[in-house]
């Protein structure tokens, strides 16, 4: 049985609560025991696979306190792997608990679910953990966070990028390979492309990160209570949380909204554009302009900085007529969704025939779509593992949006694992909602 699992995003909880709760893994681990106890499933082996960005290293606000220089897209790089190490050390320590549940439950799936050998962890870094291949300092650290079913590349290698299963039919990547704005040399996969940082390094940390905590030191200045400055920024904390990505700025327009507050509402303008002048600044930045600038007004250098003027440049209240005015149009370019869609039918060109299906994390929804059907062999499907972190959803009509928790994992089984004359699978996704208030105003 082979298991995958992505996008848990464990941070240091600097940029806000969004950790996955310990029991997760609990329930998560006694449905994988329930299933492998069946007798029509005959169960010998288990391979849990973390398909990338586990460990969240940039959605922190400890960077802040350091010089471009020693930040991810920096040049020192001794502070940078020191930074870096003392992040992914708080990080850890603030998952704790769900961390030493796997180390703890892993050791015991052998006798409980009738294996005959340990189960085995297999982990791939993704963009936010991009930081671990670039440094074996981290690497070190995420083996001992792991515990010792952690299955290690050879020394002095690095952790894969990718999990080629023939036995289960399987091809999986992490997915940011085929996201311009998290991957520099989309389709290329050295490990120099991997390490490389794309311009969604300082997106995550300098726009969606930065925004709260400035828009927070605004708003002190400006003398709003704590109370409601506390609701505010959990609220802005949300950004990297929305989905599909392109609503961002509808998410923005939509707390403005909600504020009836003159003050706030102006504290929240500002701080928009401080940030966006903070990150055009960036030395790294600009010269990610002039590598990536083509004539072409599409690409992506030039996409990223239509969005950064339209947020500069157009007040809110207008760019929200605008939006309308042109059926809200993808500012950002081709859906991400929509791009690992293609890149799992073009993926299917490249593999061994033998492969049935093309496994994908990154976009944080779960998908299952079958692709083509190859002669007698069977259909070919992409799926994507979603996520287990909480999901902000624009509504079709009124705009809102509304929110719930994610839990998905993806299960695939051999060949006579469960009667079937080829590799099957099935997916499982749950959803929950809690009592957690909407933003708007007074909440």
């Amino acid at each position: 049985m082979l298991v995958f699992i992505s996008d848990l995003h464990f941070t240091d909880g600097t940029a806000g609560p969004h950790n996955i709760p310990a029991r997760a893994w609990e329930y998560f681990f006694e449905d994988l025991v329930a299933i492998t106890q069946k007798p029509s499933n005959r169960i010998t082996e288990l391979k849990l696979v973390l398909l990338g960005d586990i460990f969240d290293l940039l959605r922190t606000e400890t960077w802040f306190k350091h010089p471009e220089k020693e930040r991810p897209w920096g040049t020192d790089e001794a502070a940078i792997e020191a930074h870096a190490g003392l992040i992914l050390d708080q990080v850890i320590a603030a998952n704790d608990r769900a961390l030493a549940a796997i180390r703890g439950q892993l050791p015991t799936l052998m006798e409980r679910c009738n294996l005959d050998e340990e189960a085995r962890l297999i982990y791939l870094p993704g963009n936010h953990d991009r930081l671990v291949n670039k440094y074996p300092s981290l690497q070190a650290k995420v083996g001992a966070a792991l515990g010792p079913h952690l299955v290690w590349p050879a020394p002095g290698n690095f952790f894969r990028h990718s999990h080629p299963d023939l036995a289960y039919g399987v091809f999986a990547r992490h997915g940011q390979e085929y996201d311009d704005l998290n991957y520099e040399k989309v389709g290329s996969f050295e490990e120099a492309d991997y390490l490389a940082v794309p311009i969604g390094d300082p997106i995550t940390t300098e726009l969606l990160t930065r925004l709260p905590y400035e828009l927070n030191l605004l708003l002190e200045a400006r003398g709003v209570p704590q109370e409601q400055r506390k609701i505010i920024k959990d609220h802005f904390q949300q950004l990297d949380n929305v989905r599909p990505l392109m609503a961002v700025v509808p998410w923005l327009l939509y707390q403005v909204r909600q504020e009836n507050d003159a003050l706030v509402r102006q504290a929240i303008e500002d701080a928009i554009d401080g940030v966006v002048d903070r990150f055009s600044a960036l030395q790294f930045v600009k010269d990610w302009y002039r590598r990536r600038g083509t004539w072409d007004p599409l690409d992506t250098a030039h996409r990223v900085q239509w969005v950064l003027r339209l947020l500069k440049l157009v007040k809110l209240s207008t760019l929200q007529e605008l939006l309308e005015l042109f059926g809200k149009v993808d500012v950002a370019g081709v859906s991400l969704k929509g791009k690992l869609e293609r890149a799992a039918f073009q993926e299917f060109k490249a593999i061994d025939p033998r492969f049935r299906y093309v496994v994908y994390g990154h976009h944080h929804e779960p998908e299952l779509l079958p692709l083509f059907t190859r002669g007698a062999g069977g259909s070919r499907f992409y799926l994507n593992t979603g996520t287990w972190r909480r999901v902000w959803q624009q509504a079709g009509h009124d705009g809102s949006f509304s929110t719930w928790k994610n839990q998905t994992y993806l299960i695939f089984y051999r060949q006579g694992e469960r009667d079937a004359a080829y590799p099957v699978f099935e997916t499982w996704t749950g959803n929950l909602t809690t009592a957690e208030k909407e933003p708007g105003p007074g909440t």
